[in-house]
């Protein structure tokens, strides 16, 4: 079959439309919030998009985390790029205080990355009802209230946005072994849901909404996370035996995920939405480097 001139204008078509690559890679001139932006992934998810030229805002409930990465921004380089604000993602009223906030501090409101969350450890059938709500406030509340009023600005001012949430591989996976945070999981399964039925609402707005399902990492929120403290110390101790023997998939460094969500706000991504992206090393395929040994696992009664 002849190539024909159609054929040709085609490609030519494509040429056209090409950005340059470099372009594609780059948040140069946009403005990005990042809720849980002082701690852990969210910290390098906000320092990436600093590095590719965004205005960021980064929030936190805790001044002691804004006083540990702020000056880290801006030795970095960043003074006058970055800006912080005190939100307690729980509140609504807090929560669009801070879009205000980010639109008020450099013009506009580009991108959004939720990485603020929180979990502890225990059975479901030993479970507090406080913990229960207080995941839940945080991870789908939250979520939820910043991307209320995030979406109604960029709807407002016809900005074509990408908002991305912090998901994890959780729901899917079988660690820790015997299970221990089914508040968790299942609050991470919702922000899929939420992602998925967002993005169906904003695509029309040229909205694009995504989120990335990291595996295991080391942060100083997964360091530091221990038991309910509504639970039994006995309780406490056989639950951390468990725990010691979850370790299947290979702990990814923090930056590999930073980097996937950071790639989420750029030009790279504009043919992507309502989508959850696993970086956890092939785990949910049942891809892992190493396996538990079988003695690890408790016996069988005789």
């Amino acid at each position: 079959m002849a190539f024909s001139a159609s054929d040709k204008g085609m490609l030519e078509s494509y040429v056209e439309q090409s950005l340059p690559l470099e372009d594609m890679f780059t948040v140069r001139g946009k403005t990005a919030l990042v809720t849980g932006g002082t701690s852990g992934l969210g910290f390098n998810i906000s320092l990436r998009l600093l590095q590719g030229g965004a205005n960021v805002v980064v929030s936190s409930h805790s001044t002691l985390e804004e006083e540990a990465a702020m000056p880290l921004f801006e030795q970095a380089g960043f003074a006058g790029k970055v800006a912080f604000k005190l939100c307690n993602i729980c509140d609504e009223d807090d929560v669009a205080a801070l879009v205000d906030f980010a639109v008020e501090t450099f013009g506009s409101l580009d991108i959004y990355v939720n990485s603020a969350a929180t979990w502890n450890y225990a059975h479901i059938y030993d479970l507090p009802k406080e913990d229960l709500e207080r995941v839940f406030q945080t991870n789908v509340y939250g979520a939820f209230y910043a991307m209320k009023y995030v979406s109604r600005h960029m709807v407002d001012t016809g900005t074509k946005g990408k908002i991305v949430l912090i998901s994890s591989d959780c729901p899917y996976m079988p660690f820790p072994v015997f299970g221990g945070y089914p508040h968790y999981a299942s609050s991470k399964a919702a922000v899929m849901g939420l992602v998925t039925e967002t993005a169906k609402e904003l695509k029309r707005f040229g909205i694009l909404v995504n989120s990335i399902a990291p595996g295991g990492m080391v942060t100083p929120g997964s360091a530091g996370n221990l038991c309910s403290e509504g639970i039994s110390e006995e309780k406490q101790d056989e639950f951390y035996d468990e725990l010691s023997i979850w370790a299947t998939a290979d702990l990814l460094p923090v930056d590999q995920v930073a980097t996937m969500a950071y790639m989420m706000c750029t030009p790279a991504s504009d043919g992507i939405t309502g989508e959850t992206i696993f970086v956890n090393g092939g785990a949910n395929h049942n891809i892992f480097s190493r396996q538990v040994a079988i003695d690890a696992y408790p016996p069988e009664d005789d």
